[in-house]
């Protein structure tokens, strides 16, 4: 009877461990599809951001409007500012898209003082009603030669239109971050955001924060419109 009783316990013994290791293996396999499903939502939201914001930059509606003095792409018009990354936050709270008083601009030597600090994100200046992601534009002039007189508005003559004539390769970086899925402070997501657009994607993977980051490269100005 004893040795019975032993078996019996023995049995049961084993038993408990099959299922505790089976119970363990499927808390891990749950926690792996989730980790999957949660990192493959959080790449759609931030390729959403980036895409809105190039939408916006691409608007066909406002590229006459960029062109004006104080526009995004007349930044470029100074030889003074040919070297720069033009810089802006894509804020929801903001009424326009860019406000050239709300922007920064980051020279060759690094500096951001330019024209001010009103242009980086902020870890409170979300880029959508959610307040979760965190979208920063970056704009470059392209160092690349246009078609002669390619930068004169089609039907027009010299000096005769008010379309401004100039015409710019200009490109498009947006990067968007996920803040609230890292442990970094306040500071140290605002200072990689005063990074150049090349070295901006290192920060947030030394910080270990989720970002995407989109490039879109556009010849603006002369008719007025957009070509990508």
């Amino acid at each position: 009877m004893k040795q019975q009783k032993g078996a019996t316990l023995i049995t049961v013994s084993v038993i408990l461990v099959i299922v505790t290791l089976l119970g363990t293996i499927a808390v891990k396999m749950g926690i792996v599809g989730l980790k999957i499903a949660t990192n493959s939502q959080v790449n759609a939201l931030l390729l959403e951001n980036s895409d809105s914001a190039l939408f916006n930059i691409e608007n066909p509606a406002e590229v006459e409007r960029q062109l004006a003095l104080d526009g995004m792409f007349a930044y470029f018009n100074s030889a003074a500012n040919a070297n720069d990354e033009l810089v802006f936050c894509y804020r929801a709270s903001e009424n326009s898209f860019f406000k050239l008083s709300k922007a920064s601009a980051i020279t060759e030597d690094g500096s951001t003082l330019k024209i001010g600090v009103d242009g980086f994100c902020k870890a409170n200046q979300f880029a959508m009603g959610r307040s979760a992601v965190l979208s920063q534009v970056y704009l470059t002039k392209n160092a690349t030669t246009s078609t002669p007189f390619g930068g004169v508005p089609k039907g027009t003559s010299l000096g005769q239109s008010n379309v401004p004539v100039t015409m710019h390769n200009i490109g498009a970086t947006v990067i968007s971050v996920l803040p609230s899925f890292a442990g970094a402070t306040t500071t140290q997501i605002e200072n990689c955001f005063k990074q150049r657009a090349s070295a901006v994607g290192a920060c947030f993977d030394g910080l270990g924060i989720p970002y995407n980051m989109q490039h879109s490269d556009y010849t603006v100005g002369g008719q007025p419109k957009l070509v990508s």
